[in-house]
């Protein structure tokens, strides 16, 4: 290890390793408090003369990216970038008065707390979430004054096939994390028919769910009317039957794990799960219709809140984005 570089309290150590997030490289900031080594494939350098934190701040923009881009390249391997030693020392940076760096520095500093803060209270939100339906969903706690214990019945108890057809409506996507969405709010290529006169019918509070991946969780309820792809099971809500309280239920590990094991075919990426499979799946769930009212709107409450803080995880790391690229001209 006589070749590796020592790396202080403070210094910097920049990283060859490129990914969609770093395309040149990250450069990060020492902040363990404790002196380390590091591999010679890293440049570290320290500074003098300079505020540390508005360095740190100033690496987490893109504003060096350029001059990375044409003082070097990607080299000979495609997941490395290479710039020589002499040509890195030369990137220029700027650099007002301490005071202004420092003003600066803790600004932004501010920003990434509220950031953290936030994003632990999506977090912990989750954790909480997951709690609730774990406990929920074993019966271990109830919110109703009922004691009596869930029924066991099959799914076809409480939903049929929607078999309707049409090629007229917006289309409709169903996703792992997000539920049913409309597709236009997706990222992707709209890989639809032409002809969609069999694609099928999704009326709100139906629960829609991929038949190749409901083992991982590709369900949701509609709260859209719109058609999907004939790849897709839509059940309908027989009366009595809330849609929100079973959208829920089925994205519990434990369903998740049953509509694995009763999915059909050889190989997991051939897996699929049919409604008649489907409906002689044993659920359990309380009679009452106001209990299973009273457990969806906890979730929807608990969603909404994650959704608002995330929403402000956004909003604030868009308004970094903005304020790194004003700042550091």
């Amino acid at each position: 290890m006589n070749t590796y570089y020592v790396v202080r309290d403070g210094d910097f150590v920049y990283n060859p390793r490129i990914s969609n997030f770093a395309p040149v490289g990250p450069i990060k900031r020492n902040t363990l408090g404790r002196t380390g080594v590091m591999s010679p494939l890293y440049y570290v350098f320290r500074t003098h003369d300079v505020d540390g934190l508005y360095l740190e701040k100033y690496f987490s923009s893109t504003k060096w990216h350029r001059f990375m881009e044409l003082n070097g390249d990607t080299g000979a391997r495609a997941d490395r970038f290479s710039i020589k030693d002499k040509d890195f020392v030369q990137m220029p940076i700027p650099l007002p008065n301490l005071e202004e760096q420092s003003k600066i520095a803790r600004f932004l500093e501010s920003v990434d707390n509220l950031i953290a803060a936030n994003q632990r209270k999506v977090h912990d939100l989750k954790q909480i979430k997951t709690a609730y339906l774990e406990r929920i969903f074993n019966q271990t706690l109830r919110f109703s004054s009922s004691t009596s214990p869930w029924v066991q019945r099959k799914v076809k108890s409480v939903f049929e096939e929607r078999s309707e057809r049409s090629g007229v409506g917006e289309m409709i996507s169903v996703t792992i994390n997000h539920g049913v969405v409309p597709a236009s709010s997706l990222d992707r290529k709209d890989n639809s028919s032409e002809d969609r006169s069999n694609y099928k019918v999704v009326k709100q509070g139906d629960i829609a769910y991929n038949s190749m991946r409901m083992w991982q969780g590709a369900s949701g309820v509609s709260r859209y009317e719109g058609i999907v792809s004939p790849a897709y099971t839509i059940l309908k809500p027989i009366e009595g039957a809330n849609s929100n309280f079973f959208g829920y239920l089925f994205k519990t590990n434990k369903m998740i794990q049953t509509f694995q094991k009763h999915s059909q075919g050889l190989t997991s990426d051939t897996w699929n799960l049919k409604y008649p499979a489907l409906s002689e799946i044993q659920i359990s769930y309380p009679d009452s219709g106001d209990e299973q009212a009273t457990v969806a709107k906890l979730f929807e409450a608990l969603d909404n809140l994650i959704a608002a803080n995330q929403r402000k995880v956004d909003l604030l790391q868009k308004q970094k984005t903005s304020y790194l690229q004003r700042m550091f001209i």
